[in-house]
């Protein structure tokens, strides 16, 4: 089971602890994507939707860790519409989104409350949402995670949203079961 420490927050600079932003590169995908976010809701005058995305960019490396999932109102059924490498590496996904399949059976198991609680917390907010926290893998040892949620819609009248988004992780330094060490939770 995941310990997530989560903030829901328009501001991509510091996290609602207060704390300063690492520029660690699990980090770095996370809040380069909410800060691109931010921009474009600036430059834009609202939030953003499908179809001001840079679809030529997909393809490229700014893409390598973010995600799309269609949110369904049983969000265990939502599905990934699009993933870059990075991410498919790290989760060992298929090169290719297998659109029909539910994230639940898709994602490794450590990471189902945190993609599904992602996905249900951008679809009810305006801000951005930011997941953080440890997992435990198959072997016992801890693996850190970040990833960041933005509700995103095709148009003003889509019932569900789609979920833009960012991952990483990364086994954590200190190599102790995850058992050992616990993160404390921040609300």
């Amino acid at each position: 089971m995941p310990n997530d420490t989560s903030a829901a927050t328009a501001d991509a600079v510091e996290p609602s602890d207060g704390a300063a932003v690492s520029a660690g590169p699990e980090r770095r995908a996370t809040e380069q994507l909410i800060s691109e976010w931010q921009e474009e809701t600036r430059r834009l005058g609202h939030a953003l939707a499908f179809m001001t995305l840079d679809t030529s960019a997909i393809a490229g490396p700014k893409w390598a860790h973010r995600f799309i999932i269609a949110v369904n109102p049983v969000i265990e059924h939502s599905s990934l519409l699009f993933y870059g490498p990075a991410f498919a590496s790290l989760l060992g996904l298929p090169p290719e989104p297998e659109k029909s399949v539910p994230i639940s059976a898709q994602l490794p198991a450590r990471y189902v409350p945190v993609f599904t609680s992602g996905c249900v917390a951008a679809s009810l907010s305006v801000a951005p949402i930011r997941r953080q926290g440890a997992v435990e893998r198959d072997d016992g040892r801890e693996e850190l995670y970040r990833a960041a949620f933005i509700r995103l819609r095709l148009d003003a009248s889509l019932r569900h949203p789609l979920a833009l988004g960012a991952f990483n992780c990364r086994q954590s330094s200190r190599g102790e079961p995850c058992a050992r060490r616990v993160m404390p939770l921040r609300r």
